[in-house]
């Protein structure tokens, strides 16, 4: 589990989690635009490892798969969030490291990101033990809302 978080941290910095470069941890909206909205503390179904993202205090609802018999190509799905222009999706497997990830403005995505396709044909399938989060990005691509990283089996 360090290593799956360990490797989430690694994305959120890769993305500009947290506050953009050379500005303080409080960011103002936009004029204009409406604010990110921060979202209730997770439902039962949520269940998951909280993200440690500093200064990011909004959270990205995880929707679907189940945690457990969620097929070996399960689709991903997660509530929109305000202010969020792209989402990125991680997919660990269960030694901790990527399984695949994501980018893209959609809120529902196949593993491998092909709708319909085969356990036979060529992709990423779910592996037991492996576990999944969710981080939203404004335009400028810095992180402004992480969901738990919930765990999920085929």
């Amino acid at each position: 589990m360090r290593r799956a978080l360990a490797a989430i941290a690694l994305v959120l910095s890769a993305c500009g989690g947290g506050a953009p470069t050379g500005t303080t941890e409080s960011r103002e909206p936009t004029p204009g635009t409406n604010p990110v909205e921060t979202q209730p503390a997770p439902s039962p179904s949520e269940a998951g490892v909280p993200i440690e993202a500093p200064g990011i205090e909004a959270r990205v609802p995880l929707r679907e798969p189940a945690t457990e018999g969620a097929g070996h190509i399960p689709a991903f799905g997660w509530a929109p969030v305000a202010g969020a222009s792209s989402y990125l999706l991680v997919v660990q497997g269960a030694d901790g490291n990527a399984l695949w990830a994501w980018e893209g403005g959609e809120t529902r995505v196949m593993l491998g990101g092909v709708e319909g396709r085969s356990l036979g044909e060529a992709g990423p399938v779910l592996e037991p033990g492996s576990a999944w989060s969710v981080a939203a990005l404004d335009a400028e691509r810095h992180v402004i809302a992480v969901s738990v990283l919930r765990p999920v089996s085929p």
